[in-house]
């Protein structure tokens, strides 16, 4: 059974949207698991109203997004979990079956990324594509990927628990390429499925400059600490920061950046203790994958997936 899990947070509108869609759906047994993340709107009252049947939490304090998608995958009974933010809308009403029949193609798959189009259905978002190849040439072909978003995934439940799921200490932004790493780090697969297309909303409640100004910095550095090994880790902030530091003084956010190093170094001695950076032969991978090829499995790139 598939338990698609959903955060949500002052997106009562999209949220309404997006549980209509997943009623219209088709072909799998699934189960759809909302964690409201105190929402200040009447979200948790909308969705007890017009969706009875889904299995709604509400968290006793805001926690972010990584503590409220963790709290809907520890609640899931479905062996597959499918994650979408209240922002999307699904446009397939047989995409729940796409994601079993992707998931039974091959064995070797741990989780699957989505295609995240913008709202025309058409325009790929590319503030969502971070993997290692470009979308001019890889939006329309399945391959292996070192990278998710967390607007539109899915993963075998088995996979992201034993990963350690989100890492709560981020928040927000940055969480989804830890995992990601976790997850290939225990030897499992991730796939780009163009098949599986949802259309993304950009909200206007988003954090956006929250996470520019703030949360990029910092994670930045926190993610470096967690997963990389020392030298690679400072290789990896020093130009980063640095960057950061230049565009707050051009931009005038001076002081969040003071603000996000401040968080930074409060937070270290818990990342420090938390510390395992990733096994070399995943670096190397992660390296590899930037053909489209996972040298642990199957090529999966180049296919096209019609």
């Amino acid at each position: 059974m598939i338990s698609v899990v959903i955060p949500s947070y002052n997106r009562r509108d999209g949220m309404l949207a997006l549980l209509a869609d997943l009623r219209r759906q088709e072909g799998a047994e699934f189960e759809v698991v909302v964690v409201d993340d105190q929402s200040p709107d009447d979200s948790v009252e909308a969705i007890r109203r017009d969706f009875p049947e889904v299995r709604l939490f509400v968290n006793e304090r805001n926690g972010g997004p990584s503590v409220t998608r963790n709290r809907g995958i520890r609640e899931a009974r479905g062996g597959i979990i499918v994650g979408f933010d209240s922002d999307v809308t699904l446009p397939d009403t047989r995409m729940l079956e796409k994601v079993v029949a992707a998931f039974g193609e091959d064995g070797g798959a741990s989780g699957l990324a989505f295609r995240i189009l913008q709202p025309d259905g058409v325009s790929e978002d590319v503030g969502r594509w971070w993997h290692q190849v470009p979308p001019g040439s890889h939006a329309e072909r399945v391959f292996s990927t070192s990278y998710f978003s967390g607007t539109a995934y899915a993963f075998r439940r088995d996979a992201v628990v034993d990963a350690g799921l989100y890492p709560e200490i981020l928040y927000m932004h940055y969480e989804e390429v830890e995992l990601a790493w976790r997850v290939l780090d225990g030897g499992g697969r991730i796939d780009y499925r163009p098949e599986l297309k949802v259309l993304h909303h950009a909200n206007p409640v988003s954090r956006r400059n929250q996470v520019e100004v703030f949360l990029k910095p910092r994670n930045q550095i926190l993610l470096a600490v967690s997963c990389l090994p020392w030298p690679k880790a400072l290789g990896y902030v020093i130009p980063r920061t640095g960057f950061q530091f230049c565009k707050s003084c051009a931009k005038g956010y001076l002081p969040d950046f003071v603000r996000a190093m401040r968080s930074a170094i409060d937070l270290l001695p818990r990342q420090l203790d938390a510390r395992k950076p990733l096994k070399r032969e995943t670096l190397a991978r992660i390296s590899k994958l930037r053909s489209g090829v996972d040298p642990l499995g199957e090529p999966a790139g180049m296919n096209d997936a019609g």
